[in-house]
């Protein structure tokens, strides 16, 4: 299978769900060799001063045997504050939290023949996984 899958995730607070796979007619570039989206954003270090654990969002990409395949980084995709107008006039703007963030988000993953589910994940000083989604290449489906 070549091409890619346009995922479409909804969220409402802290539950996201995958409420669309869809193909779509591109090419996703591969990522350096060795890179495959696996160094998210900011990292820690552990003791010995090596890279430990990568911060940020990713979806990786489960075969059968949900074993990752391929990983996708992402910049954080839900929006948790707004830049709002300030009554300062030395700083017009400022960022306020919204306290129920709600919206959608779309990670464009290439076409693996092999690709059987997407995983969501956050890390922050340990990896969470959201949710693990079936995927259903051009049908509309919900998420676990």
């Amino acid at each position: 299978m070549s091409g890619a899958i346009r995922l479409t995730f909804e969220y409402r607070g802290q539950h996201i769900e995958l409420v669309a796979s869809e193909p779509v007619d591109l090419v996703i570039p591969d990522a350096p060799a060795g890179q495959q989206g696996l160094s998210i954003g900011v990292t820690t270090a552990d003791v010995d001063g090596q890279p430990d654990v990568s911060i940020g969002y990713r979806v990786d990409m489960l075969n059968a045997r949900g074993q990752r395949i391929h990983s996708r980084p992402l910049d954080n995709p839900i929006r948790d504050e707004a830049e709002v107008l300030s009554a300062d006039p030395d700083r017009p703007f400022t960022h306020q939290a919204i306290n129920q963030p709600k919206g959608r988000f779309f990670v464009l993953v290439p076409a693996l023949a092999e690709a059987k589910e997407v995983a969501l994940l956050r890390t922050t000083v340990r990896t969470q996984t959201i949710g693990r989604y079936q995927l259903g290449h051009g049908t509309e489906g919900g998420g676990s």
